[in-house]
């Protein structure tokens, strides 16, 4: 009798128990979803072929949430990305492959209206009062008559935030909004709320005497210089030989108290010599106070 591989019978026997391979895996739930095999774009204008390819490459091989409309967040993005801010998305259908396989090969098809391809115009921002236009518009890698990519300009504000954050202002919030005209120029304008600019309040650090002296001789963020949100990170990264293995950021308490605009901060090196225990808890400002400047 001839011998047959464990392998080749496993194969024939059990092929829709073989999980296929992701690309790139963008699941929440790794027992189930899609993995793009084919992906088709129709009812295109202007776009070329070389680009709808490098569109449809970017998702060919990769998993996802079996979820329609996330699918079609990602696809409107990635039009967006080059330039497409207009782009609809008029219809998008999976067709499974086998729908008993784990992630569920599917063809994507959509039928796609990019509309115009936009360049920048002007970055305008409002509302702002301690930080100058000049600064935060130094945030944006984009130039003008760039293309309007929504990736650039997420960059942006994800910089803008950062910017913020180590000067104090750890409320701030920024709220982009779009105008387009009618020869594909996009203005946008960013309206900023800055909120109050804290300050270093108390350091506490909970450790053996001897560490904690060491480690306050180390914290260069003196009571009542602008709080640096950034700071403890690499406070951290720098005295590393002073603290326990495995001691991370999350063993660093702070509370924002918005009324004082402070932020006092507790290093637990050693939670066990915490005597005062209390709870630490921010602490907001109420709608009627006035935000500090």
């Amino acid at each position: 009798m001839r011998l047959i591989p464990w392998g080749l019978l496993l194969g024939f026997f059990f092929p829709a128990f073989l999980h296929a391979q992701c690309g790139k895996d963008h699941r929440s739930n790794k027992d189930a979803g899609i993995l793009i095999s084919d992906f088709t774009i129709s009812g295109t204008q202007a776009i070329g072929a070389t680009e709808i390819a490098r569109i449809t490459s970017d998702f060919i091989g990769a998993c996802f949430d079996e979820d329609s409309d996330e699918m079609e967040e990602r696809v409107r993005a990635s039009f967006q990305d080059r330039g497409y801010f207009t782009v609809k998305v008029e219809s998008m259908e999976f067709k499974p492959r086998d729908p008993l396989d784990v992630p569920k090969p599917v063809m994507l098809e959509a039928e796609i209206s990019e509309g115009p391809r936009y360049k920048l115009g002007e970055i305008t921002f409002t509302d702002n009062h301690a930080l100058s236009s000049k600064k935060l518009r130094e945030q944006f890698p984009l130039k003008r008559g760039d293309l309007f990519e929504r990736g650039r300009v997420g960059a942006g504000l994800e910089s803008l935030r950062n910017l913020c954050v180590t000067q104090g202002f750890l409320n701030f919030s920024a709220v982009p909004e779009t105008t387009f005209a009618s020869n594909a120029i996009a203005n946008l304008n960013i309206s900023i709320e800055e909120g109050p600019q804290y300050h270093m309040g108390k350091l506490g650090i909970v450790a053996e005497k001897e560490t904690a002296a060491r480690l306050h001789a180390e914290w260069k963020l003196t009571e009542g210089a602008v709080y640096d949100q950034s700071y403890i990170d690499r406070y951290l990264d720098t005295n590393r030989d002073l603290l326990p293995v495995g001691f991370s950021r999350a063993d660093v308490q702070t509370i924002q108290n918005c009324p004082d605009a402070v932020v006092e901060v507790r290093i637990m090196v050693d939670p066990a010599k915490d005597e005062s225990h209390a709870e630490m808890k921010n602490i907001p400002c109420e709608k009627h106070d006035e935000v500090r400047k």
